[in-house]
């Protein structure tokens, strides 16, 4: 087993709240925890065409990813049916239908462990009271051939929605959402505001009134949403209204299910004029792929997006962390402010390597050590040089990694 004490008394152990993304204009060198408030320079980005898509769907509403296939469907008044399509090539390969569902405004799909759920809540005048989803049994959809499955009824009303007038500028238009832990989250298109509200449901069928969570201004409609599990982090998808260019909007570092208390960046798409973005999914690692529909002057087509460029640097420095982390601690009992003395107990003999780093992962400070024996070993770096902020020391030795953040 290993330790270290990190022993400068300058060591700041409280947990300082701010930006914690080295790459926003506001980052706080000082902050240990992130309190949302990052901001980034604006971004203009060209997503690659995947495909376009046939006639049969030219009113893509949602995307999910399941079994190595893209799935969708049209929205608004179509046929109960999901189609799949090969994510190289964009052949389609199979229809689903759902036999005991109707389309009356169908604009989402999202998918759990267990589950294939479908959004029938579009509710573009903000007068229905039928809204709902429905929820398939993935071990029910057939593997490759065509087929139809039977969906139970997951209806639900907002909590805050006491008009029922016909009203194109209201905020209970919805067509995003996803799935976490039993859980939907539910997404709204805010024609009123251009905010997007955050709902929460349970996945059970039966009647329920969904639970407000938190907002956020989106300037522009929410159209899609995806969640990557495993690298904690949400796409949004959507358009600005009335000028109908195109955006994802990109959710990571958040506080449980509260997917907008963390850091909120936004990509523009504003070479694609008049696109309608409608639906996103996460295929393999952060790539996604995002659906638009089909307008006066574009063809409906697939995109590929990859969020890697803006939150790669996050995840693998968290990854890094979290590899030994329960090993280290701090100790604040002595006054040698420009020294950081680290102890090793119980380390492996032989050859070994300190780094310190920024945490963009920016190397200061490299030194190689020899452990001599089994027994408790110490060793010191002189930090004297390093400007007041917040750093990562690291030992490597063979394929293995210790760190922990500390602020001089």
């Amino acid at each position: 087993m290993l330790a270290f004490f990190l022993l400068p008394c300058s060591l700041v152990v409280g947990q300082q709240a701010g930006c914690t993304d080295p790459l926003a204009t506001n980052f706080d060198a000082l902050a240990m925890t992130n309190d949302g408030s990052c901001k980034y320079l604006p971004v203009i980005h060209d997503p690659a065409l995947a495909f376009e898509l046939p006639l049969v769907v030219n009113e893509t509403s949602g995307l999910g990813y399941f079994r190595n296939k893209i799935w969708t469907f049209n929205d608004s008044q179509g046929d109960a049916v999901l189609f799949a399509f090969d994510t190289l090539s964009g052949k389609m390969l199979q229809t689903m239908r759902v036999r005991n569902a109707t389309n009356v405004d169908w604009e989402e799909v999202t998918l759990d462990d267990n589950y294939l759920y479908i959004g029938d809540f579009g509710n573009n005048n903000g007068t229905r009271k039928d809204l709902c989803i429905y929820r398939i049994r993935l071990d029910q959809i057939p593997d490759q051939k065509d087929g139809a499955v039977d969906a139970e009824r997951i209806s639900f009303s907002y909590p805050d929605q006491t008009s029922f007038l016909w009203d194109k500028q209201h905020n209970f238009d919805c067509e995003a959402f996803v799935a976490l832990n039993n859980q939907l989250y539910l997404f709204t298109k805010n024609r009123g505001d251009q905010h997007s509200k955050l709902y929460r449901l349970n996945n059970s069928p039966g009647m329920q009134k969904a639970e407000l969570i938190t907002s956020f201004d989106t300037h522009g409609l929410i159209t899609g949403a995806s969640l990557n599990r495993q690298d904690k982090e949400i796409v949004l998808t959507g358009y600005v209204m009335k000028v109908w260019t195109p955006f994802v909007w990109i959710l990571f570092d958040y506080d449980g299910d509260d997917f907008f208390s963390g850091n909120k960046r936004r990509i523009d798409f504003l070479n694609l004029t008049t696109v309608q973005t409608e639906g996103v999914c996460y295929t393999t690692g952060k790539n996604l792929m995002i659906s638009a529909e089909q307008t006066s002057t574009f063809s409906a087509r697939v995109f590929r997006f990859s969020t890697a460029r803006w939150t790669d640097h996050l995840s693998q420095l968290s990854k890094k962390r979290n590899l030994r982390k329960t090993f280290i601690t701090i100790d604040d009992s002595t006054d040698a402010a420009d020294r950081l003395r680290i102890i090793l107990n119980r380390a492996p003999v032989g050859a070994a390597r300190i780094d310190i780093s920024e945490p963009s992962g920016k190397l200061l400070k490299s030194s190689a050590v020899v452990v001599p024996d089994e027994n408790e070993f110490g060793v010191e770096i002189d930090i004297s040089t390093l400007e007041p902020g917040k750093y990562l020391v690291s030992l490597i030795y063979g394929k293995k990694i210790v760190s922990q953040d500390f602020v001089k």
